[in-house]
């Protein structure tokens, strides 16, 4: 008797031959899940990515002082559109190193002079409906820091900063309470020393003001003469960004159409 090594063997009759079913509608279903778990995923990385604190911009314009002119207090402070990006001030000039103070970043620092009054100022409002998701859900903050010295012949200026907060393109609109912060400096002018203050941002906000300032009666030297206070590297920074609000929407829907 010869064998056929190859030969099949045959189901006996009436067996019957089980197929894995894998129909059109179950490759959608697969295809569906699997796109969004890719989605949940890419969105969740591109998130996290643009909220670290590399990806924060700066909202001020020219912050070290280095490149635009410098315009009056009244003009910012009356005309927010027009002036938005321009440091306004009081009595203060753009310098480079003097008096042992050598400017933080770059080759320039803001000079700032004693007015006359209680405290000398510079302001610059910058437009904010952009981040408008966020702020209208009261989950934004803003931080605003600048460096501040003096030269060795003042021994406890009093520097600070202040953000405030405006539903519109004026003064006249301003709502919630300005927030700041203030730091007795030392007499070392090598020593740039930070002010920041943070807080949440007002629902409503459509614009916001950055302050810089110094107490004059603390720029008196130890010589009975007022010293000049000075100003660099300022910053001013919301979180989230318009662009992490989107990833993070484009994240939590891709989850939610994972669950489904």
């Amino acid at each position: 008797m010869r064998f056929n090594i190859l030969s099949r063997v045959l189901p006996s009759p009436g067996a019957r031959r089980v197929r894995p079913v894998f129909n059109n509608r179950h490759k959608e279903r697969y295809m569906k899940t699997r796109t969004n778990w890719i989605l949940a995923g890419a969105g969740l990385a591109l998130a996290l990515a643009a909220c670290t604190p590399a990806a924060r911009a700066n909202l001020l314009v020219d912050p070290g002082f280095e490149a635009n002119p410098l315009d009056t207090y009244s003009n910012v402070l009356n005309f927010f559109p027009t002036y938005q990006g321009i440091w306004g001030v009081e009595v203060a000039t753009i310098t480079v190193a003097e008096n042992g103070v050598t400017p933080a970043q770059g080759v320039k620092m803001l000079r700032m002079l004693d007015d006359g009054n209680v405290t000398t100022q510079g302001f610059q409002t910058t437009d904010v409906t952009s981040y408008g998701a966020a702020i209208s859900t009261g989950s934004a903050t803003v931080t605003l820091s600048a460096l501040f010295d003096v030269d060795k012949g003042v021994p406890a200026a009093v520097a600070g900063v202040y953000v405030h907060f405006f539903s519109g393109a004026s003064y006249g609109s301003q709502i919630g309470s300005p927030i700041g912060s203030s730091l007795t400096l030392d007499s070392n002018p090598n020593s740039w020393q930070t002010v920041s203050v943070s807080a949440t941002i007002p629902v409503g906000t459509t614009w916001l003001m950055s302050q810089v300032y110094y107490s004059d009666a603390s720029l008196l030297g130890i010589d009975g003469l007022s010293h000049p206070g000075y100003v660099d590297a300022a910053d001013a920074t919301i979180v989230p960004e318009p662009a992490s609000v989107g990833l993070l929407v484009l994240a939590g829907m891709a989850l939610r159409a994972r669950r489904r």
